[in-house]
Order: C-alpha cells, then sequence, then structure tokens
C-alpha cells in the first residue's frame, strides 16, 4: 500500500516522516524555509492523515517493506528525515537499505524509546503502558496528553502546537501499534557506521527522549555530528524553524 504523498520545492529530495499521533501536516510550518533548498517529499504513516491504517496496521516489517518500496521510486536517492516514531522508522530502513538514501537526518529520535534494565536516557515502560491503557478508554485525550509532553517547558512550541490538537484523529488501530512500536522496537545492536552523511538534532528541552539517547546515537554511528538546539523540546522545527535548516544546509547545503 502505497503512503499519502506531498511534494513541493526545489532541489535535493528530502523525504519528511512524521511522529506518533501526528500527520504529514505537522512540518507545514517548516516547509516554506526548506522548500527554497530541497523538494520536500511528505509521506503520511499508515493509520495517520490521508494514508488509510493498512491491514497489517502499523507493524514494524510491513511499514519498512513499504517504505522501502516508495523510497526505490525516489528519484534521484533522497535524504530521509525522521522525526521522533518517524525517525525510529527511518532508522530502521538506513540501517536495512542503506543504499536508497544519499543522507539521514533524525530529529529528536532513539534507537529504542522505551527504558530497559540496561538503557536509561528513554520513556519509562510504565508511562507507554500508561498511554496504551489511556488509548483505548480516550484516544483524543491521550493525543493532547502526548502533544503537551512534546511542548513541556517549551512555551513557543505549546503556541506552535495549539491548532494540532484538532487535526482528525488518526486510526485507533494504528495508533496503538505505534505505541507498540515505541514500546518494543530496539536498535541498539543493530547500530554501525552508515555509508551516508547522518545529522542528529536534538532539543535540549526535549522531555520525551532524553538527550542522552542523542549522546549515545552520535557515538555509534561514526562520523555522524550532531546539532543541540538549546530552548527546543520535543518538536525544535516547530520553534526553531531557521536554526533547523541551517543545519541542514551546514551539511548539505
Amino acid at each position: 500500500m502505497n503512503w499519502a504523498r506531498q511534494v513541493s520545492g526545489q532541489g535535493r529530495p528530502l523525504v519528511l516522516l512524521h511522529g506518533w499521533g501526528m500527520e504529514s501536516r505537522v512540518f507545514a510550518s517548516w516547509r516554506p524555509f526548506l522548500e527554497a533548498h530541497f523538494t520536500c517529499v511528505s509521506y503520511d504513516l499508515p493509520g495517520h492523515g490521508q494514508t488509510p491504517c493498512a491491514p497489517s496496521g502499523l507493524a514494524w516489517s510491513a511499514s519498512l517493506e513499504g517504505l522501502r518500496q516508495m523510497l526505490a521510486q525516489e528519484a534521484p536517492k533522497p535524504l530521509l528525515l525522521g522525526w521522533s516514531l518517524g525517525g525510529l522508522l527511518a532508522l530502521g530502513i538506513a540501517l536495512q537499505h542503506p543504499e536508497l538514501l544519499d543522507g539521514l537526518v533524525l530529529v529528536s529520535s532513539s534507537p529504542a524509546f522505551c527504558q530497559r534494565s540496561d538503557w536509561s536516557p528513554a520513556i519509562p515502560a510504565a508511562t507507554l503502558e500508561d498511554f496504551a491503557q489511556r488509548l483505548r478508554e480516550d484516544p483524543q485525550g491521550t493525543r493532547r496528553r502526548f502533544l503537551a509532553l512534546q511542548v513541556l517547558n517549551d512555551p513557543q512550541g505549546r503556541r506552535a502546537l495549539e491548532g494540532l490538537s484538532v487535526w482528525p484523529m488518526p486510526d485507533q488501530r494504528c495508533l496503538a501499534d505505534g505505541l507498540g512500536l515505541l514500546r518494543e522496537v530496539d536498535l541498539r545492536a543493530q547500530l554501525t557506521a552508515l555509508p551516508m552523511l547522518v545529522h542528529l538534532l536534538h532539543g535540549r528541552q526535549d522531555r520525551i527522549v532524553p538527550i542522552g539517547a542523542a549522546d549515545y546515537l552520535h557515538t555509534q554511528l561514526s562520523g555522524s555530528r550532531i546539532t543541540w538546539l538549546e530552548r527546543a523540546g520535543h518538536a525544535p522545527f516547530l520553534t526553531q524553524p531557521q536554526a533547523c535548516t541551517q543545519a541542514l544546509l551546514e551539511t548539505w547545503g
């Protein structure tokens, strides 16, 4: 199944993948800054935005296969940018099929979103379990709560997200699957040097993905570079679009 796709801008192709509970228009306020330099290609994940929930839901293997098929049709080879859950998918496809990409950008992402006995810079398992329970009882309220966490201690981010809470709800089954991916997927053992440039963007005030996760990715992905957004939370492109754009241009200008 093809995912809904939106294209605008000019220049080097840049594919953007959004995070949990969102859709590709979360990048709408950032796109004007990017479009002068990149041809922006946004996908809606299964069950989000204009993409229906697939028969397999938002399963890991099926989603990576769908992404592989779509990236194989992009020409020339694109840069792939993933934010949050989108970053997990972007990292997964880059590790499996690096030949499809010209570069990788991970925004506020992690190789493992859930805490484990040997992994602390992540979301506590109990928090994700609580979200899963609340999602079954109150999907809209659960998404609003998750949005609030993304901009905690970031007043500018709160203003930027005010309109997002009224967007149509994603498919509940795919939302539950997405939480499952955040809880279960752990790519740490697969991390290796990638044959492409990798750029990490991370807000210092991120309250969903601790900065230790970005530090870990930086040390494990040999040759990667990292840009810290000092006063940004989990969605730095909403509050500092110019700084995020400039960071990309420093690598791919």
